[in-house]
């Protein structure tokens, strides 16, 4: 289709909203200069944002449009052996904590399954997994382009399971590297998780910031007192803000932090991982969790969002 560069359009396969025969079939949301490509065939991902024709998400060579059999996800190719799950790419929903998890993977069915497009227009497309038979959890995803440079993702998981259990959202957005993760505090903190990241991550004046410029792995997390976390790409010449709402007291975590930075040492990748509070989910109830992104480039500072521009020193910092 012709797309008009002043309105937001949808491109989309044509198997149609309710079922797409082909896993690796993708939907496209676009305004102006600003893509989101969704992947609904495997854990209903956010594919790849594409701005000013720059592709900003690393997608794995190694998978790319391979055969899916759920029963043997371990038999994939992969680069990074002691992770015993794919690493496909893109932004995707997991739950937390991963001890939860059977045999050290997120659940294939909500991180490898196919998700039906439960609804979309032009400017969103919405997702639902089945329910996973082992947590008895289902996820919707909600992507829905805001303006030229702005979007949000809505995620909500549901307990259809006859038990409460403790849940946390979990986004993990797979970036492609070299980039820069910052988060601004008073009092930088850094927690190791796991991993060496020596001079990586370092402490300034007012915030904390991953370099991820070379393959070294590491993970660390990071409070987030004011809910928003700043990327860096290029030489500090585009940026993106992924905006989450504050920390209330007594809110929890179920890894302690509300914000983790993860560094492939196999890949050319990073992560931006953002928790939502856990919670103790009981049956039929929903968990909720909302993150808005901005996008702009230092040739167009006018689209920085506003605590960019009356902080100067946290975009200084990352450059």
């Amino acid at each position: 289709m012709i797309c008009n560069p002043g309105a937001a359009n949808m491109r989309r396969d044509a198997a149609g909203e309710k079922a797409m025969s082909d896993r690796w079939a993708v939907l496209q949301l676009q305004m102006n200069d600003l893509d989101l490509t969704m992947l609904p065939g495997i854990g209903g991902r956010l594919w790849d944002v594409t701005f000013q024709g720059r592709s900003l998400l690393f997608q794995n060579p190694d998978l790319d449009g391979l055969p899916i059999d759920e029963a043997n996800l371990a038999g994939l190719p992969t680069r990074s052996p002691q992770f015993g799950f794919p690493l496909w790419g893109g932004e995707k929903t997991w739950i937390a904590p991963d001890t939860s998890w059977t045999d050290g993977a997120p659940y294939p069915a909500l991180d490898s399954g196919a998700y039906q497009v439960a609804s979309s227009s032009d400017d969103h497309v919405e997702m639902t997994s089945p329910v996973c038979p082992i947590c008895h959890l289902a996820v919707t995803r909600r992507i829905t382009l805001k303006t030229a440079n702005s979007w949000t993702i809505d995620h909500a998981v549901t307990n259809h399971g006859h038990s409460p259990r403790l849940t946390g959202i979990w986004s993990v957005m797979m970036i492609d590297a070299p980039a820069r993760i910052g988060v601004a505090m008073e009092n930088p903190t850094i927690h190791p998780v796991f991993g060496s990241a020596g001079p990586l991550v370092s402490r300034y004046r007012g915030c904390v910031v991953a370099n991820c410029s070379r393959k070294q792995e590491f993970k660390v997390g990071l409070p987030n007192p004011g809910g928003e976390t700043l990327i860096g790409f290029d030489k500090g010449e585009l940026w993106m803000m992924c905006s989450v709402p504050k920390a209330e007291q007594g809110d929890r975590y179920a890894h302690r932090h509300p914000v983790e930075v993860f560094n492939s040492g196999d890949y050319a990748y990073c992560e931006a991982e953002w928790h939502s509070p856990a919670v103790k989910l009981m049956r039929g109830d929903t968990l909720n969790f909302q993150q808005e992104f901005r996008i702009w480039t230092d040739e167009d500072p006018s689209d920085a969002p506003e605590s960019i521009i009356t902080h100067e020193e946290f975009q200084s910092c990352m450059s």
